[in-house]
């Protein structure tokens, strides 16, 4: 990957930083939400459902472990496509990224109005909400700009700041907990495990942004598998609790909309529904910020390799970050916010980061048998039994999704093969 003119990223990031920028990723709006859907389908066995959708997930995630301990560049699951399967598949692993994060971005900058309602609906509605989505997005922007670091304390903040109201809810939560209701922990009906299965993977997704700032890292072969392995595993006991205080708690959780709210207000009064809805308020924010820092790095790693025009690779002197990236990330996803309503997209979204997982579980298999010397910061034990399962949990998952969601994105991933074919026959700006 070419540096422009001789600027380089700056190599800030610890794992500290990393960990956050994982777990981030994955603890968002969901976990506020899916409680009570997950409730409605299979009952108290849905805490079941977030362990083995854990584990679903750490079998992908210690594939990007392994290519993560292999590749220190900024790209994450592009560099490895790039570098396993050639420039063309890398391109469009690297455009499923960069689109995945700006359509993510406006949605949840979106989102983010809806959970203000709690307090104020005059805080969501009419020009108002448009001026908050705007100092949102410009806010993180600008933050990004000044350096990685800076992009990563946000991250830091936020990612502590969403966590302390759950621990305050499982802590206060646990002793309130009738054991009554998890008599049925272990019923399930089979046909109804896949769907609920499904369900709780929406809030699984966005583990695989942290390897994508690979090349700000200080230690990213050693730091990007032990930052793998506590998200994931992390995340779900977080989750399982969580799940657990809910259905203990609350008996009405499968009708409510706001289940972790009415489970706090349950046994903290109404202050407890203010702190978890300002525990979503900072997990959307957070997301936000995560999207804001990784995205911009998508499109910087696509125009570094001469993919995209080589303005988008540009690194400010000063602050060593992609400032034009930034820049251009940021337009974009001002407009799709400004534009319309995007929870439709947000299937998309998800089903571009599971065309994101097969390119790199099969990465790992390949370069096992290609390139076995390789250095490695970490291989998967077993073989290629996990590796194998995670290429079968990821086509699993895409068996679930609706077909139409399916052909529309293919075709609009697609619409990137004439500008990659264009700028391979261009001359590459050196």
């Amino acid at each position: 990957m070419k540096n422009h003119q001789g600027q380089k990223l700056s190599r800030s990031m610890n794992l500290f930083d990393v960990v956050c920028l994982g777990i981030n990723g994955i603890v968002g709006a969901g976990i506020f939400l899916l409680p009570g859907k997950l409730a409605a389908v299979t009952g108290s066995f849905s805490i079941l459902i977030f362990v083995i959708c854990g584990l679903l997930c750490l079998a992908i995630a210690l594939c990007f472990a392994e290519m993560g301990g292999i590749y220190q560049e900024t790209g994450g699951a592009y560099i490895y496509a790039r570098n396993t399967f050639g420039p063309m598949t890398g391109f469009m692993v690297g455009w499923m990224m960069w689109l995945s994060a700006i359509i993510g971005w406006a949605a949840m900058a979106r989102g983010l109005l809806l959970y203000l309602r709690y307090f104020s609906p005059s805080l969501s509605e009419g020009w108002f909400g448009e001026i908050i989505i705007v100092i949102l997005i410009l806010g993180l922007s600008a933050l990004n700009f000044l350096g990685v670091k800076t992009g990563a304390r946000v991250i830091n903040f936020f990612t502590i700041g969403k966590l302390i109201p759950i621990f305050v809810f499982v802590a206060c939560g646990l002793p309130h907990v009738e054991t009554t209701s998890l008599n049925q922990i272990f019923s399930f009906e089979v046909d109804k495990v896949g769907t609920a299965i499904v369900i709780a993977l929406f809030a699984y997704t966005g583990f695989e942004y942290m390897p994508v700032l690979a090349g700000e890292m200080k230690r990213p072969k050693r730091d990007i598998p032990i930052a793998f392995f506590i998200a994931i595993l992390g995340t779900t006991l977080i989750y399982a609790l969580v799940q657990t205080v809910a259905i203990g708690t609350l008996p009405g959780l499968a009708q409510s909309e706001k289940p972790l709210a009415d489970a706090a207000a349950s046994f903290l009064g109404p202050a407890g529904g203010i702190l978890i809805a300002v525990g979503a308020l900072l997990a959307i924010a957070g997301v936000n910020s995560g999207i804001a820092l990784t995205g911009p790095r998508n499109l910087f790693a696509l125009s570094a390799d001469g993919l995209l025009p080589a303005v988008f690779s540009k690194i400010h002197p000063r602050f060593h970050t992609p400032y034009v990236a930034i820049g251009v990330n940021t337009f974009l996803t001002l407009i799709l916010s400004l534009t319309g309503t995007f929870e439709y997209l947000i299937f998309a979204s998800v089903l571009v980061s599971i065309l994101q997982y097969i390119p790199t579980c099969l990465a790992v298999i390949v370069l096992r048998r290609r390139r076995p010397d390789i250095s490695k910061g970490y291989t998967i034990p077993g073989g290629y039994i996990i590796p194998c399962f995670a290429l079968l949990t990821c086509f699993w998952i895409l068996f679930q999704i609706k077909l139409i969601i399916i052909i529309a994105t293919l075709g609009g991933i697609s619409l990137c093969l004439p500008l990659y074919f264009f700028r391979k026959k261009s001359p590459v700006s050196k």
